[in-house]
């Protein structure tokens, strides 16, 4: 009897998790490249995703927006905080095909090992993605079903997606870490949080108050 409870709490446990659409996801960023804390924040539905960068060092603190827009090829990108008086609040729209990948990698072979974790109350199949220069090891959700791969063209300096992309993987990593062949720390997500989430599509807008900005100029 207690066996038989304990399965059906689990599964409505499991189902109340994923009884939103989608979910919100805060990782902390390192790699070799940044000279600050940079924090990242996720909003992702099945179909839709923007993304929160949260910068600070010694002399800067920046929050930027990131919604890549699939029905227009762009990524629309604005900086949050106060404007100086009488200047308007703006956002950019980038083609997707502008954007290029700083990795330079090759022969990307993605093995997706069976082996699964929890990660806050969210399972997580490890799936290895490797190339001719890296490894990339990460945990991406197996209940949590978005088409997240999608966005490669928008982010193409992420070795997850990028993974993603090469099997069109459904999920999304919540966990990894990239080494060299040496076995040195490239990058890492480290998870501080995730939980599931009502999004509507106005959730995926610019703000009304950004105007879109005059690239010509």
């Amino acid at each position: 009897m207690k066996k038989i409870f304990s399965i059906v709490f689990l599964l409505a446990f499991t189902a109340s998790l994923f009884a939103a659409n989608g979910i919100v996801v805060t990782q902390k960023y390192a790699g070799v490249a940044e000279k600050g804390s940079v924090t990242v924040t996720w909003y992702v539905t099945a179909t839709q995703c923007k993304m929160k960068m949260d910068f600070q060092s010694a002399d800067v603190t920046s929050t930027t927006w990131f919604i890549p827009d699939l029905s227009t090829g762009n990524l629309l990108t604005y900086g949050e905080g106060p404007v100086p008086a009488k200047v308007s609040k703006t956002y950019y729209s980038i083609p997707a095909k502008s954007i290029q990948s700083n990795l330079n990698v090759s022969r990307v072979s993605v093995n997706r090992t069976g082996e699964t974790k929890t990660l806050m109350g969210m399972l997580c199949e490890k799936v290895i993605v490797k190339t001719n220069k890296t490894i990339t090891e990460m945990w991406v959700t197996k209940d949590f079903k978005a088409d997240y791969y999608k966005y490669y063209a928008f982010f193409q300096s992420s070795y997850e997606l990028m993974g993603l992309s090469e099997e069109s993987l459904q999920g999304f990593p919540l966990e990894s870490v990239t080494k060299d062949l040496t076995g040195n720390v490239i990058t890492s997500l480290n998870l501080t949080s995730a939980k599931s989430s009502d999004l509507t599509s106005a959730d995926f807008n610019v703000p009304a108050d950004y105007k879109a900005a005059d690239l010509k100029k």
